[in-house]
């Protein structure tokens, strides 16, 4: 169980690292390509704070799952996982269909 929060955490963390350099670095490379293959120049920041955005929300909520996890073993973790990818996934599907066309 330990390793399981540990890993958790640590990838979350990652995904939000990932996200910064995606928003603040415009590191658009970090995402494949037929992600952003027809991406113009003018929009390339926005599409790239929409998905760091997106990416953060995914890693804060690995991070609160490991939190979570870490202070009681309940079903609070899943929902707040669910919580943060569901809401990453729409900011990156909402990039995509806005930007990539």
């Amino acid at each position: 169980m330990i390793a399981g929060v540990i890993l958790t955490g640590i990838l979350g963390i990652g995904f939000i690292v990932m996200g910064c350099l995606l928003w603040l670095r415009e590191k658009i490379g970090l995402l494949h390509d037929y992600h952003y293959d027809k991406v113009s120049g003018k929009n390339k920041k926005a599409f790239c704070r929409l998905s760091g955005w997106g990416v953060i929300a995914i890693g804060l909520g690995m991070l609160a799952t490991a939190v979570i996890l870490t202070i009681t073993d309940s079903a609070w973790s899943f929902m707040a996982f669910a919580a943060g990818f569901s809401v990453g996934l729409a900011l990156l599907i909402h990039a995509g269909r806005k930007y990539n066309r």
